[in-house]
């Protein structure tokens, strides 16, 4: 056999020999740190060159000097290679524990508790992303994941204030209502009127209010539930319209106000059609509601001319691909710095009509776009005008 060859079969051995030590170590060492694993990985490849030249000069013809050199060489160069493996290892070191503390700081907010270090002090915010590409991106994760999640708990405690006000709402506006429906059964029962009507269209009047308090309550119970989107059944909107017409004319005409629905060919929306139909009755109610609440402010409950003391108009067209419900009052207009504020749970015009939570537009709003839809309220000199945009299943 050739030197060459000898050289060649010993450098392989030497290599089989320290690769399966060392894939053995580095396994061992994996249970223990991801650090020392990494650095074993980095020392094998080397430990292998160093054997194989010891042994390939161990049996070469050199002089005990030459040979003395290269061995000192190869534990100059083996300290060396530890102490980087070391240093570079220590960069890992650290980028982990910055993986680690982020871990930490998303279990202890998602159980509520204050985001500590492993020495029990705050954890703080990483200053400097890993120098790792694969842990870089680890860390990224983990930081738009405690992102979304500081999102969302604003965005709960602000729910949980909104509900907190609104109840409060609530409960102030049902105190009026209940002490009058009390002064008039009380003058009832003592019989201090002439006229028992006055006294029992209070009490009528009184209890719609709390009604439609109680009803807004339960909008808010209902649309805090975690809700899926609705199942995509063809709603035929003309049908919806025809229903909640039909709630809707006993109210307007108890307070003078003329509800006028129209309806073009073929207008169908996909969705739920219980949802739908809420959406619709909520703001046709709430114009009727509006339009008598300004009829009577400025011209009592019907004008003098005997005609309607106001107009609600419904129309349903299929615009652009779009369904489009458009509901048109004689409320008064709102004012500008209100608008932005309508779909907010709880907000109440100042000069609105009494009964209401303020919750009807916030729950519209959040079910037309689980429809996948838009909803726009603008205000003229002699009304609103709502407009509620769904996607179209019909014929344009």
């Amino acid at each position: 056999m050739t030197d060459v060859g000898f050289m060649l079969l010993v450098t392989a051995a030497c290599a089989v020999v320290v690769g399966f030590l060392g894939a053995w170590a580095v396994r061992r060492a994996g249970r223990v740190s991801l650090v020392l694993a990494l650095v074993l990985a980095a020392l094998v490849p080397f430990a292998a060159v160093v054997v194989a030249l010891t042994v390939n000069v161990s049996a070469m013809f050199l002089s005990e000097h030459d040979a003395g050199v290269v061995r000192l060489v190869l534990i100059a160069s083996s300290v060396l290679a530890v102490v980087i493996a070391l240093v570079l290892g220590r960069t890992v070191a650290d980028d982990a524990r910055q993986v680690r503390e982020l871990a930490r700081r998303l279990g202890d907010d998602a159980g509520g508790a204050a985001a500590t270090s492993g020495d029990g002090s705050p954890a703080s915010t990483p200053s400097a992303a890993p120098a790792t590409a694969e842990l870089a991106y680890v860390v990224a994760e983990l930081e738009q994941t405690q992102r979304r999640l500081d999102a969302a708990r604003e965005s709960e405690r602000a729910a949980q204030a909104a509900r907190r006000e609104v109840v409060a709402f609530v409960s102030h506006d049902l105190r009026s209502p209940l002490a009058g429906v009390r002064a008039a059964a009380e003058g009832l029962q003592d019989g201090v009127f002439a006229d028992p009507r006055p006294a029992l269209d209070g009490i009528v009047a009184a209890t719609e209010r709390m009604a439609h308090m109680i009803e807004d309550l339960a909008e808010l119970a209902r649309d805090d539930r975690p809700r899926a989107r609705p199942a995509a059944q063809e709603v035929d909107v003309a049908v919806v319209l025809e229903r909640v017409a039909a709630h809707a004319r006993p109210l307007a005409g108890s307070v003078g106000v003329e509800l006028r629905v129209e309806v073009g060919a073929d207008v169908r929306v996909p969705g739920d059609p219980g949802e739908i139909e809420r959406v619709l009755d909520n703001l046709v109610a709430n114009a009727v509601r509006a339009s008598g609440h300004e009829a009577r402010g400025a011209r009592g409950a019907v004008s003098g001319h005997g005609g309607p003391a106001g107009v609600v108009t419904v129309e349903a067209r299929i615009v652009d691909g779009a369904a489009r419900v458009v509901v048109h009052d004689t409320c008064g207009g709102i004012p500008a710095d209100a608008l932005p504020h309508l779909a907010t749970a709880g907000y109440q015009v100042a000069d609105g009509p009494a009964g209401s939570a303020g919750l009807g537009l916030a729950f519209v709003d959040r079910v037309v776009d689980q429809h996948g839809g838009s909803l726009d309220v603008a205000s003229s000199d002699d009304g609103c005008r709502v407009e509620v945009r769904l996607p179209a299943t019909g014929r344009a």
